[in-house]
């Protein structure tokens, strides 16, 4: 710590074992001549990277949850939340559909009408939840837009905010506190606790097949409990840039040292965003080397030369070409016609499908859709050489 702690032999803090236990999330330890000193910092934002909350024994229904992650914007993460929602409930899937942008929301304005918006959203609840009044919001924070009522399956958005966004931005800075404990409870209950718990209630109302959340960009705590603490399979958004890897990668690290690798690395899975026009197969090619790099040194075993007596599947390790690695991105073409698009409830077929053709084979492989449709939804266009 340098100028900001003593020397060792001047600063000795005696802790419980409990308390130890209490710390762990927060600890890291390190050898200094051979003395062991634990460094706890107590931060204000920041801290909810370093939690990876463990599967829910109440989700006994199998709905699957998907989150779509990017460390920055502009990389058609919100446009892929709607053309994905649009196409697993065209072939018959429930979807539920969280936009958890809160600063800057987006999914909700695009793909529901003014008039549409339910009475309540996110940040509403969150407030009212506070005071013991979550559940008198509860049914009112989804809707489920006009031009998706013919879909096979259906699709529920909840939106940040609801019709009347009166005070939003004083709201949005109560949605981060802690709820005061019950008369039941031992203490107060975290604010990333509160979202598992709306998730939760509004799949059991309206019981979907799979739950895509919208996540905020950046390292933001928001965006850190959309991630780790959601039990959600997360597809990281990225362009093949240095920036993007750099970001990755602390990303990646600060797992590592916390140890909570093994907790998060089998939900992750790139898509490489943006692809553009012209030698579409060198960039894509470039982008899984540096994809598989990043993996194989920060998140895959080390398989040894000999490995001993162990069954192939404990490794946590892929091949540069496996084609169902987590480092094999899920591909988004970028086109001229879904680019210029402005309403994304209104898709077009054909440029949606030169984009998203080899990303839906990929995403349907890895989690099958549901439903009994019989609507192909964006049927994969034909392949040009």
């Amino acid at each position: 710590m340098g100028p900001r702690g003593y020397e060792p032999a001047q600063s000795v803090v005696y802790l419980e074992p409990a308390e130890l236990d209490e710390l762990r999330t927060t600890a890291i330890k390190k050898w200094v001549k051979g003395t062991t000193v634990l460094l706890s910092d107590r931060l204000l934002t920041g801290a909810q990277w370093t939690t990876v909350a463990q599967e829910e024994p109440s989700r006994g229904r199998g709905t699957r949850r998907i989150t779509l992650f990017s460390l920055k914007g502009g990389v058609g993460r919100t446009t892929t939340t709607a053309v994905l929602a649009t196409h697993l409930a065209r072939k018959g899937t429930r979807v539920l559909l969280f936009d958890l942008d809160l600063e800057s929301p987006g999914v909700s304005s695009a793909l529901l009408e003014p008039e549409e918006r339910p009475e309540w959203g996110i940040v509403d609840w969150f407030v009212e939840d506070l005071v013991g009044q979550g559940e008198d919001v509860l049914r009112s924070i989804a809707s489920e837009p006009r031009w998706a009522q013919d879909f096979s399956g259906g699709i529920w958005i909840v939106p940040a905010y609801g019709q009347k966004p009166r005070e939003y931005l004083a709201k949005l800075g109560r949605v981060y506190l802690d709820r005061p404990p019950l008369a039941s409870a031992e203490g107060p209950e975290t604010w990333t606790s509160r979202l598992q718990r709306l998730v939760r209630a509004l799949e059991d109302v309206y019981e979907p097949d799979i739950v895509l959340l919208d996540s905020r960009s950046g390292l933001h705590d928001l965006a850190a409990a959309v991630v780790t603490d959601l039990q959600a399979d997360v597809l990281l958004f990225a362009v093949d840039s240095d920036a993007t890897w750099t970001g990755y990668r602390i990303l990646f690290q600060h797992w590592a040292d916390f140890g909570r690798i093994r907790d998060i690395r089998e939900k992750l899975w790139m898509v490489a965003a943006l692809i553009p026009d012209q030698g579409r197969d060198v960039y894509l090619r470039r982008f899984r080397e540096r994809a598989w790099e990043l993996f194989r040194e920060v998140l895959y075993d080390e398989v040894p030369a000999e490995p001993p007596d162990q069954a192939a599947g404990d490794w946590f390790s892929f091949d540069l070409l496996d084609e169902d690695a987590p480092h094999n991105p899920l591909p988004i073409y970028w086109t001229a016609g879904l680019n210029a698009l402005t309403d994304l409830r209104n898709l077009e077929d054909a440029p949606v499908r030169q984009a998203y053709y080899a990303f839906f084979e990929r995403f349907e492989r890895l989690w099958p859709p549901l439903g009994g449709g019989h609507d192909d939804g964006f049927a994969p266009a034909l392949r040009s050489s």
